[in-house]
C-alpha cells in the first residue's frame, strides 16, 4: 500500500486457520494469509496456535517476513491457528500487539477494526479488577469476551452479552476450547471471508489470502453473525445480533487488494468503474489524444485511470513511478520532514508528460501533501497542464471504525472549497467522484456502505467522538 502520511492506512488484517489433523501445518497456512494482507498492517505480526486448552504464542512488530522465522512456526503447533497484523490506529504502534490472549482459559481473539467509545466496556472490566487504563479498545473486547467465557458461557452466549456494550466496528477471528470462531459486528463495517481447502476453513478479512493458500471462496461471514469451525468443520453460525450492513466503501477505494472479491464484485472492477463515471463527469476542453497523457499515482489508482483513459479514447501511460524502497515517510515524527521524504517518493518521466496535457488520477486526498510535489514536477519538466482526478469524493470527516485518518482539522477538503483545494495544489482543473456516481459503480445499494468519510453520516454510534465534529466548508459532491 501507499506508504505516505498523506493517505489513510489500513485498520488490521486478521486470519484463523481449523485443520482436521493434529499437529498440522496451521500456522504454516495462517503465516502465508498474513503475509497475502501485508498491506493491512505492518506494524505488528502475531499468531496464537492450539490442539485445545494450551496456547502457543509468538506476536512481535514488524512485517511478517521479520516476525516469523522457521523456528517460530515449528513452535506453533495446533489444529488451530489465527493470526493478526497490525497498523496502530487505537494505541502505541510497537505495543498491543494482537492476538489478544488468555492461557489461563485457552481464549485468544484478533481484532479487525475499531471501537470509538469503551466506556461501557471499561466500566464492566472495573468492576472484575482489570486495570482497563492500560488497555487498547481490542485488548478490552478481547478481555470483556474471555471473562465471559471464564464465568462459564458459551461462546454465543458471552459473545450476545459482550456486543450489548460494545459500539464500533469488529470483524474478528477468536478460539477457545477447541473450536475456530469468526465474527463481525451487526453492521458489518469491516470484512471477513470464509475458504474452503483440502483438509480444514480458514478466515481471512481478504479473498487474496484464500487464493494464497489454495483454498476455495465460499462466502462472507454475514453482519451480526457467529460462525464455528471444529476440526476443520464448519459446524454451527448463529446469529448474535440483528444485522444492519453499513460495508466501508473505502475497501473498494482503497485498502483491499485488486484481486480480492468484496460484496460479490471484484475490486479491480470496481476501481475500474470509478474511471468510467470520472469520464462521464469531467472533461475539460483542452484534452485530446493528440495532446494528452493520463497517469495513475500508483498503485490503488491504477484501474481507474486506464478506464478513464479508455473512455475517453485518451493514452494512458506510467508518467508517475513510485520508489518502493524510501520507507514508510508517514511515520515521520513531522510534517516538514514528511514532506522531505515525500520528494523522494515519486518521480515523473520528463519525456512522458513534456509538451502534454497531463492527467493525474488518485484514489483520494487526504492532507494534500503528495499532489502538490506531482504537480510540481510535472510543470518542472514541461507539462502544458495538469489536471487532477480524484476517484472517490472528498474526504471530509475522520473515520471512528478503523481506518486511520487524522484529525478533522488535518483533512484538506473540511477546511477549503474544491476550488481552493485547486489552487492550492497548483493543478489546472481538480475533479472528484460524487458520493452517487461512488455507490452507483459499485453496484451496491447506498444504504448498505458506510459513507461517514465523504458525509459525515455515522452509522454507528461514535460517543464522544461526536463532539469534535464540524460542519466542512464546503459540501461539493456530496449528493
Amino acid at each position: 500500500m501507499n506508504e505516505d502520511r498523506d493517505k489513510l492506512h489500513e485498520k488490521c488484517a486478521v486470519v484463523g486457520v481449523s485443520t482436521k489433523e493434529s499437529g498440522s501445518d496451521a500456522s504454516q497456512i495462517a503465516y502465508q494469509a498474513l503475509f497475502a494482507l501485508q498491506h493491512r498492517g505492518v506494524e505488528g505480526s502475531g499468531i496464537v496456535a492450539t490442539d485445545g486448552r494450551e496456547l502457543r504464542i509468538h506476536r512481535a512488530p514488524g512485517m511478517v517476513r521479520d516476525v516469523f522465522a522457521e523456528s517460530d512456526l515449528e513452535y506453533l503447533q495446533g489444529r488451530i491457528a489465527i493470526g493478526h497484523n497490525r497498523y496502530s490506529t487505537n494505541g502505541d504502534r510497537h505495543a498491543h500487539l494482537q492476538p489478544v490472549a488468555n492461557s489461563a482459559i485457552g481464549f485468544s481473539m484478533a481484532h479487525n477494526g475499531n471501537l470509538p467509545d469503551t466506556a461501557s466496556l471499561q466500566k464492566y472490566l472495573t468492576k472484575r479488577r482489570y486495570i482497563t487504563e492500560q488497555y487498547n479498545d481490542s485488548e478490552l473486547l478481547g478481555y470483556a469476551l474471555g471473562s465471559k467465557l471464564h464465568s462459564g458461557r458459551g461462546f454465543a452466549a458471552a459473545l450476545q452479552e459482550v456486543s450489548e456494550l460494545v459500539q464500533g466496528a469488529y470483524a474478528c477471528t477468536a478460539t477457545y476450547d477447541g473450536a475456530l470462531y469468526g465474527f463481525r459486528d451487526p453492521h458489518g463495517v469491516r470484512p471477513l471471508e470464509i475458504g474452503r481447502f483440502d483438509g480444514g476453513y480458514i478466515l481471512a478479512s481478504e479473498t487474496c489470502a484464500l487464493d494464497t493458500v489454495g483454498a476455495e471462496h465460499v462466502r462472507s461471514v454475514k453482519p451480526g453473525e457467529l460462525v464455528a469451525i471444529r476440526d476443520g468443520v464448519l459446524e454451527s453460525s448463529v446469529q448474535f445480533a440483528k444485522a444492519s450492513e453499513h460495508f466501508d466503501a473505502f475497501e473498494l477505494v482503497y485498502f483491499a487488494r485488486l484481486d480480492s472479491v468484496m460484496c460479490g464484485r471484484r475490486v479491480e472492477s470496481v476501481r475500474r468503474q470509478f474511471g468510467v463515471e470520472l469520464a462521464g463527469l469531467h472533461s475539460p476542453d483542452w484534452l485530446s489524444p493528440e495532446s494528452t497523457v493520463v497517469s495513475a499515482v500508483p498503485d490503488t489508482s491504477i484501474p481507474a485511470a486506464e478506464a478513464y483513459a479508455e473512455a475517453m479514447g485518451l493514452p494512458y501511460k506510467s508518467a508517475i513511478v513510485k520508489n518502493r524502497y524510501i520507507g514508510r515517510t508517514f511515520m515521520q515524527p513531522t510534517q516538514a520532514s514528511r514532506k522531505n521524504s515525500l520528494r523522494l517518493k515519486h518521480t515523473v518521466v520528463p519525456e512522458l508528460v513534456a509538451g502534454k496535457h497531463f492527467v493525474i488520477i488518485d484514489d483520494s486526498i487526504v492532507r494534500g501533501n503528495t499532489l502538490p510535489r506531482l504537480i510540481e514536477l510535472a510543470k518542472t519538466v514541461g507539462a502544458r497542464t495538469v489536471t487532477v482526478l480524484i476517484a472517490s469524493p472528498p474526504i471530509r470527516f475522520p473515520d471512528f471504525y478503523g481506518v486511520d485518518t487524522p484529525e478533522q482539522s488535518a483533512l484538506m477538503a473540511a477546511q477549503m472549497t474544491v476550488e481552493e483545494m485547486r489552487q492550492k495544489i497548483g493543478a489546472d482543473y481538480l475533479g472528484f467522484l460524487p458520493v452517487s456516481a461512488l455507490v452507483r459503480a459499485t453496484g451496491l445499494p447506498r444504504e448498505s456502505l458506510n459513507l461517514a468519510a465523504f458525509t459525515g453520516e455515522y452509522p454507528v454510534s461514535i460517543g464522544h467522538q461526536a463532539k469534535h465534529i464540524t460542519a466542512p466548508v464546503s459540501t461539493e459532491y456530496i449528493d
